[in-house]
């Protein structure tokens, strides 16, 4: 036998034996386990905050990135004088931007 066959069939073996390792560990984890020290551990096996779960969190988060984008244009339009039309004309301009003045 080779050295270089040697070599591979003792690798394949060693990445046989951490697959069939990882399996066994993962396979002690049981999400039905109902014991009382289970439900001690971690009474709240759902929830990230006091009242909300981890993607009730993400999606405030992104409404609130949402908020404060929107925000900022609209900021930005105040600050060069963009939100509104110009008031220096001599005819009445209509405001396309949906805002009441």
């Amino acid at each position: 036998m080779h050295r270089s066959v040697r070599i591979r069939s003792s690798s394949c073996l060693a990445a046989l034996s951490l697959a069939l390792l990882g399996a066994s560990l993962a396979g002690c984890y049981d999400p039905n386990n109902v014991s009382f020290d289970y439900i001690k551990g971690n009474l709240s096996p759902e929830m990230d905050g006091l009242s909300e779960t981890s993607y009730d969190i993400q999606r405030s988060l992104a409404v609130n990135q949402d908020q404060t984008l929107r925000m900022f244009w609209r900021d930005l339009g105040v600050i060069w004088l963009m939100d509104q039309p110009s008031m220096l004309s001599p005819y009445y301009v209509i405001s396309t931007n949906g805002q009441p003045r």
